[in-house]
């Protein structure tokens, strides 16, 4: 195991390609998933540039997060600039896949001189909508299930103006406790459940190492303390589709056909409103086109960085 020392944490990584200059740095997403399922791919686009991976303080091997700990997006996204720093690079490419689309285009938000190129996979840059659309793609599931409960919830996430309160998460999280079909759990398409699983090597990997991405979730839910200047801080309710719009360097965005996580609005929202972004949608895949279709994603993103 690899680990770097970042504002005092120390936070699991990987770097595969290290010979290369050009670098992508992979944002996981869920909240509170890992690195671990982009790891063959880490390995695959590591033949031709340097891939770094890594798992967000709090989540899986890199250290946990205090009850009492002010974290929030804007400490991740210092964390990624303070990584930039140590590791000595001085302008790398981001990947953000669902969640980590968000950090992404935060980032660039914040550090745009940090970054050469972005990539989007199926990303979720509004919680709330991308809950909706969830929502919508388990309603068969959730009518044949007969549970009065499951139903209510079910319609009241596709209805309520959350207004980004937590309580969307929450509503969110509970409905896919109804769901027991893994594959549409995980938004998976082209593969099963099992291919998912068999694809990541989880030796080492132990039930506490697993149990700190419901912590992390949580935290991210937590209002962030205010800093002493008038701006907002920025949460994970945020939506964060007016940031990518003023955005102007090159965006791939990545979508699996059968996705419900970046939903039809968000991926018409950036089609129209962003000015150099090049789309690919992966036919045969859901949320995870890097391993329902890997070959032709490692191709993909290796053409769109020029490498």
């Amino acid at each position: 195991m690899a680990f770097i020392t970042i504002m005092n944490k120390n936070v699991y990584y990987e770097i595969h390609g290290a010979e290369y200059s050009n670098t992508l740095l992979y944002l996981h997403g869920g909240p509170g998933a890992s690195c671990l399922d982009f790891t063959n791919q880490a390995k695959a686009l590591g033949k031709k540039m340097r891939t770094i991976i890594f798992d967000q303080l709090g989540v899986l091997r890199s250290d946990a997060i205090s009850k009492d700990e002010d974290y929030s997006m804007e400490y991740q996204i210092e964390m990624l600039e303070e990584m930039r720093k140590s590791l000595g690079i001085e302008k790398w490419s981001i990947l953000g896949h669902s969640y980590g689309g968000m950090l992404a285009v935060l980032y660039a938000w914040r550090y745009p001189t940090s970054i050469h190129k972005m990539i989007l996979e199926c990303p979720s840059l509004w919680f709330e909508n991308s809950a909706k659309s969830v929502a919508e793609y388990v309603t068969g599931y959730i009518d044949s299930l007969q549970n009065e409960a499951a139903g209510k919830l079910c319609e009241k996430i596709k209805v309520t103006d959350y207004q980004g309160r937590p309580e969307i998460a929450l509503d969110l999280i509970a409905l896919l406790n109804y769901v027991t079909d893994p594959k549409l759990r995980n938004y998976l398409h082209g593969i099963s459940y099992e291919e998912y699983q068999k694809s990541m090597d989880t030796n080492g990997i132990t039930r506490e190492m697993w149990s700190k991405g419901n912590g992390h979730v949580m935290k991210l839910l937590e209002m962030p303390m205010q800093n002493d200047s008038s701006e907002k801080r920025a949460t994970m309710l945020d939506n964060f589709l007016p940031k990518i719009q003023k955005e102007t360097r090159p965006i791939l965005l990545i979508n699996g056909r059968y996705d419900p996580a970046c939903s039809r609005y968000q991926i018409e929202y950036m089609l129209n409103n962003v000015q150099d972004i090049t789309q690919v949608t992966f036919e045969n895949s859901g949320h995870f086109p890097r391993i329902e279709e890997a070959e032709l994603y490692t191709d993909t993103v290796l053409g769109f960085l020029e490498v």
